[in-house]
């Protein structure tokens, strides 16, 4: 288990925290190397004792000896100058005035013993040597009482007893300096790899202090999450479980850690929980799954389980991670959700089916009451009984609308409606919808106009079928509610440019808006029934279902007194092409001597830059354009049509422009037929390889017009092969 650390510095932040770190590392290296110092320096008095009373235990005078002046030295200034700084290491280790003590000692220390050995050159290196050590503290501070002991000891010596310090009985003072000169030099250096190893602690507590917030992080984010997460082992056993996991399952973290995930699946589901513990060993890859716990208590507790593999450094498999969502609710939402389901949809089918009978059985006497009333129509009635008659028709004919309309929202409500999209042109659809209208509206003197679209060629992906009856429903109620003399009036909005806006417009009465949210209301007439007006009050509810299938959108604005206008909005596409158009441009000498037809087919998902070759091509001689715009179009209407050339992109939406060109050369018809290809990819290579696929010629883009012609001219030329293939 990853213990849970309950850090003293938890809150501050990561910066005060590497400060902190910093300072108790130094400090440590403080108390560490003034206890080195302490034991180093009761050594080094041992030490000058020692060499003392070996090198010159005693002097002479004459026939009497008596203990060398060193050996006193060695013992008496030895120990003044070593016992206080020792006894300042046992006090106050880490203080500054203990290192700067030490530093001051040693430095005295090594004065002494170049003095012990008579001024020896090589006992000055105990000076260098005392340096470095120094360097320890990590303090370039200490150097500066340590040098200015030094030199002012060779200094003095140097002047008043040379043979101490260097040996010889006079000195020169510069001797003094150049000692002096190779301790800054050396402290130079020493001072610079102070400072280095300062950054580099510095470095290293921000570092730790970034790492212990990361880990912080991580721990709690563990701790307090919303979903249950567990560490498994390899083993198969748990490592560490948080909160959630436990108040899910029912047991408390020491029972999970003594037991093993299988012991907490649900039977049914433990072979699978092991082979996706399998998988993820071999694939590396994360995995999500439905499965069952048993609680604490006995419940089953269905989860979203998802658990990924945490491999180390050297990318060997650690461990595994899981997260827990509880689903038992949502797996229950789900069940009555579908029961619900379940029951509407056989509700739902039982009506469709009760209404489909009733159709059945209502339009057959209504086939009689219409049919036979319009043969005694025929049959020169009094006018009294034309008068009957006709009521007779009127309410047949508007009982057959209600059961039509009704079985539409049956049919939109189960599902059975049978919707084909395609792209729509808006205007055409408009029009047809107008002629249709046009003699209502002039029965009833209204002027009904169509405001031109702004846009040349509108199309939308709609039904076509159910548009129109859209659009013929709208125009139908706003002739009827219009006044004798009034306006309707049909435009259009495109500003959205994903969508287009169709409104109809009157100047009839309008709307109250309080009833206005009963407007599509089935049956809901507004009141409307109480008028001369004909109508079943379901063509708006059946325009709004209708729409809503096409993933569009109907609605109204309406200002009492003064009219309304209700629009429907679908979403805008492109031409209805079905993949190919033919159409026929211009005029084009022909290059042979009959002057006969030439086709050429254009292969081409944009449509900008066939309108450019349409244009390139409007005044030259009678040519019949064929365009494709994906390349399965495209090989069809080769084959169908044996054009005179091909031209040909290289980038379609589904088959490229090389598989293209395979596809023709492969082909023993297709192949004779010369293909230009036309791109915009220019490059040496492309050109080459596309030719020596079979391509007649290369043209990139933006087109020179005087090349692609002349390329047109060399390349729609039949050639005799060409020719007697066609004809055969």
């Amino acid at each position: 288990m990853l213990e849970i650390v309950d850090h003293a510095w938890e809150g501050r932040t990561s910066t005060g925290r590497a400060d902190e770190l910093f300072q108790q590392h130094r400090k440590e290296i403080y108390e560490d190397t003034d206890r080195l110092f302490g034991r180093f320096m009761a050594i080094q008095w041992v030490g000058g004792i020692l060499f003392a009373l070996i090198v010159s235990p005693h002097t002479w005078v004459g026939q009497t000896s008596h203990i060398h002046l060193h050996v006193w030295a060695a013992i008496f200034v030895g120990g003044a100058i070593s016992a206080f700084p020792i006894w300042m290491t046992r006090v106050w280790p880490g203080a500054v005035a203990t290192r700067h003590a030490v530093a001051t000692a040693q430095m005295l220390m090594s004065a002494l013993l170049i003095c012990l050995t008579g001024g020896r050159i090589e006992t000055h290196f105990h000076v260098f040597g005392s340096l470095v050590i120094l360097s320890f503290y990590r303090d370039w501070k200490v150097f500066i009482p340590a040098t200015l002991v030094i030199a002012l000891d060779h200094f003095l010596r140097g002047i008043y007893w040379p043979l101490s310090v260097y040996g010889v009985l006079t000195a020169s003072p510069w001797r003094s300096v150049e000692h002096g000169a190779w301790v800054v030099f050396e402290n130079v250096f020493l001072v610079m790899s102070c400072l280095r190893s300062i950054r580099e602690m510095r470095f290293i507590a921000n570092r730790t202090a970034a790492l212990e917030t990361s880990e912080r992080n991580s721990r709690q984010t563990f701790e307090e999450a919303p979903i249950g997460m567990a560490v498994i082992g390899l083993d198969d056993r748990f490592r560490q479980v948080n909160t959630a996991f436990c108040k899910m399952i029912g047991y408390s973290e020491e029972e999970l850690l003594s037991r093993s995930p299988v012991d907490l699946t649900y039977p049914d589901d433990r072979a699978e929980t092991r082979r996706i513990a399998a998988a993820m060993l071999e694939s590396n890859a994360h995995c999500s799954a439905e499965k069952r716990f048993v609680c604490k208590n006995g419940e089953v507790l269905w989860a979203m389980r998802t658990g990924c593999l945490i491999r180390d450094g050297a990318g060997n498999p650690r461990h595994f991670l899981i997260m827990v969502e509880d689903i038992t609710q949502r797996k229950k939402a789900a069940a009555a959700l579908q029961e619900a389901k379940e029951e509407a949809d056989r509700a739902n089918n039982a009506k469709s089916e009760f209404l489909s009978r009733m159709s059945h059985e209502l339009r057959t006497p209504l086939n009689a009451i219409i049919g036979f009333g319009q043969l005694l129509d025929r049959q020169n009635p009094t006018g009294q009984q034309r008068g009957h008659l006709r009521h007779i028709i009127a309410g047949g004919r508007h009982l057959l609308d209600l059961i039509n309309e009704v079985l539409d929202i049956s049919r939109i409500e189960s599902g059975r409606l049978q919707l084909s999209l395609e792209p729509v042109c808006v205007s055409e659809a408009v029009q047809e919808a107008f002629d249709l209208m046009r003699p209502a509206a002039v029965e009833r003197a209204i002027d009904l106009s169509v405001q031109p679209c702004p846009e040349l060629h509108c199309y939308v992906l709609a039904d076509k079928q159910r548009f129109k009856q859209v659009a013929l429903n709208l125009l139908t109620n706003a002739v009827k509610y219009t006044p004798i003399g009034g306006e309707v009036t049909i435009s259009y909005d495109v500003s959205n440019g994903g969508r287009l806006r169709l409104l109809v417009s009157d100047t009839g009465v309008g709307i109250p808006a309080e009833k206005l949210s009963r407007l599509f209301t089935p049956f809901d007439r507004l009141g409307a029934e109480q008028s001369e007006v004909q109508g079943t009050g379901l063509g708006l509810a059946v325009c709004r279902r209708l729409m809503e299938a096409m993933g569009g959108s109907i609605g109204v604005e309406s200002i009492p007194g003064q009219g309304s206008r209700f629009w429907i909005e679908l979403p805008r596409s492109a031409p209805a092409f079905g993949g190919m158009v033919l159409r026929s441009v211009g005029r084009f000498r022909a290059p042979d001597a009959n002057n006969g037809k030439r086709s050429i087919l254009y292969i081409e998902d944009n449509r900008s830059n066939v309108m450019l070759v349409e244009e390139i091509l409007a005044d030259q001689a009678e040519m019949e354009l064929i365009v494709a715009f994906n390349g399965e179009s495209g090989l069809a209407l080769a084959r169908q049509h044996t054009p005179d050339l091909i031209l040909l992109d290289l980038h379609l939406p589904d088959l490229s422009g090389p598989e293209v060109l395979t596809e023709l050369k492969s082909d023993e018809i297709m192949r004779r037929i010369p293909v230009v290809v036309v791109s915009a990819d220019a490059t040496t290579r492309q050109i080459e390889r596309l030719k020596a696929a079979g391509a007649h010629s290369y043209l990139t883009k933006p087109l020179d017009v005087e090349k692609f012609l002349r390329a047109i001219e060399e390349a729609a030329t039949p050639s005799e092969e060409t020719k007697e293939c066609v004809a055969a």
